[in-house]
């Protein structure tokens, strides 16, 4: 029997799923041609079927290496080569396929899908919209580059993409699973809800699906709809760290602060997140006097501020607290925290720095320390100020932004990142223009980043002057210096509110139809910091009503002054 007589026979095996019987003959072809490109094609894709990925790459490989100008063995080889987890070599794999067929739509989306993995979203959007171009109605492509544009935080372009995707393919899971995501990301719960519900009507067994409905009942305000949906979450899949933390963010929203810090203990056991390798006992509760504990930062930079507020407590119990924190805070909170061993970095330093110091008896990182301190409303004390400002930079900026008459006010309008809802956490400039046109007031820019664009356009609108700091703002310690110097800060949630809150000074927070777990959903007082009032966005509210608010009480204090 000739070597393509074997091959024909095996093609019909391995269809049959006869994989032993098709290895035979393949191997007798080989034996027999030994440069057989699409036996060697034949035989990678029988082990491929079969389960045995290691010797399927290999002969995908022959196939390749015989016949380098058939795009269909690339593409086979690049997709054995991504299911063992050699990316880079899948990746490669892919692009070789590429330039022997740029047509061909399922590598570029393969390839899309590989560097999307990376966190390489830009060259993973231009293969997606390469798979659209080849192949116009490929739902599937459609749907991954409305996600991977999500995921960059184009959400504009994103949307689009899901909409073709679901027109194409109504019953695509994952793109009404994605769609909801960009909704409730963008403060549309509603109909984040909606999308959620949909794919679940499709498909009830996604976990990941499933606990997204939590999370729009959650930004509804649906408090304990919630909690019982991430509870139902829980009873299957106990250790699914979304549902895990995002419950106790629930509960904290519904200021059940007991269970809520209780909860949110589970957030290093789940995965939710990393723990840190001290070698310390953890403390978890113990008489604090006379022992060393060692307090390590967490998070950002504004929970490392925010949770920074328990330090006190530690210390008034007896405790000696070595703190290690944002290098960006080092200054403040050694100044802040008296008798406290303070020590900056960065959480991926090495650990070196406390074998020098006198033996710790115990860990605890510094979001747990609410657990212990924060446990009801009426543990968080009324205290206005526990940072403190540099006092000579503070009267520095004092003298430099004497305003005369004027109240001086300090304004910040972006804060997160695309993960941590910058969109509905930030405002344009531009939006503030009734405020800053209030007379009496020196306004001066707190925001972190270029701004200079921002400030040029502003007064381009309508003549309102902003005094930009320069780099002085990037500094933790001059910032809490100039906020010491003003009247007043207005901000949107971010680092700069925090700062504000926890130096004293009387800060307006602007914030979305749904803050984040740390604000209260009504009211105008804040737990965390007694010298903060928050400006709510109403349900289906946009940002030129909570302006306005600001506007009136601007005008209020500039005519009292």
């Amino acid at each position: 029997m000739t070597p393509s007589e074997l091959h024909r026979r095996a093609i019909v095996l391995r269809q049959n799923a006869q994989y032993a019987e098709a290895e035979s003959e393949l191997l007798r072809a080989i034996e027999l041609a030994h440069d057989f490109a699409a036996a060697h094609f034949e035989l990678g894709l029988t082990y491929r079927d079969s389960g045995q990925l290691e010797d399927a790459a290999d002969y995908l490989e022959l196939a390749a290496h015989f016949s380098p100008q058939t795009a269909a063995y690339w593409f086979e080889l690049g997709s054995v080569l991504a299911k063992l987890q050699r990316a880079d070599a899948a990746q490669s794999a892919y692009r070789e396929a590429l330039a022997r067929d740029g047509r061909h739509a399922m590598a570029w989306l393969n390839l899309g899908n590989l560097l999307k993995n990376d966190d390489d979203l830009g060259p993973a959007i231009e293969c997606y919209r390469s798979a659209v171009a080849c192949e116009p109605a490929f739902a599937q492509a459609h749907g991954r580059l409305g996600y991977a544009l999500y995921k960059a935080g184009r959400y504009d372009e994103a949307r689009p993409s899901f909409d073709t995707a679901l027109a194409l393919s109504p019953d695509m899971v994952e793109a009404h699973h994605n769609l909801g995501l960009l909704l409730l990301e963008t403060g549309r719960a509603a109909e984040a809800l909606r999308s959620f519900e949909h794919a679940l009507a499709i498909d009830s067994s996604i976990v990941e699906t499933r606990a997204c409905v939590a999370h729009a009942l959650r930004d509804l305000g649906r408090l304990d709809e919630a909690i019982a949906r991430y509870d139902a979450v829980l009873a299957r899949h106990p250790e699914f760290s979304d549902a895990v933390t995002n419950r106790s963010y629930a509960l904290l929203m519904r200021e059940d602060y007991a269970a809520g810090w209780v909860a949110y203990e589970r957030r290093f056991s789940c995965g939710a997140m990393q723990a840190r390798s001290f070698s310390f006992p953890q403390w978890q509760g113990e008489e604090p006097a006379g022992k060393r504990i060692l307090v390590y930062a967490e998070q950002g930079l504004g929970d490392e501020i925010m949770f920074a507020s328990c330090i006190p407590d530690l210390l008034q119990a007896g405790a000696q607290c070595v703190i290690e924190c944002n290098t960006r805070l080092a200054a403040i909170f050694s100044r802040s925290f008296s008798g406290a061993t303070v020590h900056g970095g960065a959480k991926s330093d090495d650990k070196t720095w406390v074998q020098k110091l006198a033996p710790i008896d115990y860990q605890v990182s510094a979001g747990s320390l609410p657990h212990y301190f924060r446990r009801a409303a009426a543990d968080f004390p009324a205290r206005h100020a526990y940072l403190a400002a540099d006092a000579a930079r503070a009267a520095f900026w004092r003298k430099k932004l004497a305003a005369g008459p004027a109240v001086r006010v300090g304004i910040s309008w972006r804060g997160g990142t695309p993960r941590s809802r910058q969109f509905t956490r930030s405002t344009a400039l531009a939006q503030w223009l009734p405020a800053l046109s209030v007379p009496g007031v020196a306004f001066h820019a707190l925001q972190y980043g270029d701004i200079a664009r921002e400030l040029e356009e502003l007064r381009g609108l309508g003549g309102a002057i902003i005094s930009g700091l320069g780099d002085a703002i990037q500094d933790v310690d001059e910032l809490a210096a100039i906020i010491s110097s003003l009247d007043l800060v207005v901000s949107i949630d971010n680092t700069v509110a925090h700062l504000a809150g926890a130096l004293g000074k009387p800060v307006w927070t602007l914030l979305p139809e749904s803050p984040e777990w740390r604000y209260p959903r009504r009211g105008s007082a804040m737990p965390w910091y007694p010298s903060m009032r928050l400006f709510h966005r109403g349900a289906g509210e946009s940002w030129e009503p909570v302006i306005e608010r600001v506007t009136t009480e601007l005008a209020g204090i500039a005519q009292a002054k």
